[in-house]
């Protein structure tokens, strides 16, 4: 085993860094990353520094990873990710809170409005004819709940 670490080129740790990147790849979680990083960043020091002992790579290595990673989870800790629901397979929510004009009368409770590019159907409670203003309340699946404004 000794024999393996201390024929490790700067080549061998390139190619460490990739196996890490296709890893990060394949097993997302932003874990494998950071060694790969790390592996690279030793690679370019043995190719400044090709007479450097294979402890002292492997030690940079380690070091360079456990950093690595504690600053990633520092990071991510003092920022956590403020993605908010994008609403996709949900259009009709970013309609919510709209007035639009009625293109179809709302008879028994269904009628219909123009929203963007798209004819939607809308659902509602009173009884009110083609050219009102509505206001989206909410929506059921793919049909928009209004109400008279």
């Amino acid at each position: 085993m000794v024999e393996f670490f201390s024929d490790m080129t700067f080549w061998h740790w390139f190619i460490l860094g990739g196996l890490f990147m296709i890893a990060e790849v394949m097993i997302p979680g932003a874990f494998f990353l950071w060694p790969g990083i790390a592996a690279l960043v030793v690679g370019v020091i043995n190719l400044a520094a090709s007479d450097m002992n294979w402890t002292l790579s492997l030690t940079i290595w380690s070091i360079l990873s456990l950093v690595t990673v504690a600053g990633w989870l520092a990071y991510r800790r003092k920022n956590p990710s403020t993605r908010a629901d994008n609403g996709l397979n949900q259009r009709g929510a970013q309609y919510i809170g709209n007035v639009y004009v009625l293109t179809k009368p709302l008879e028994n409770g269904k009628g219909e409005i123009k929203a963007g590019d798209t004819v939607w159907l809308v659902a509602g409670t009173e009884t009110l004819p083609a050219g009102s203003n509505v206001k989206v309340t909410g929506t059921d699946g793919s049909l928009l709940i209004v109400e008279k404004t």
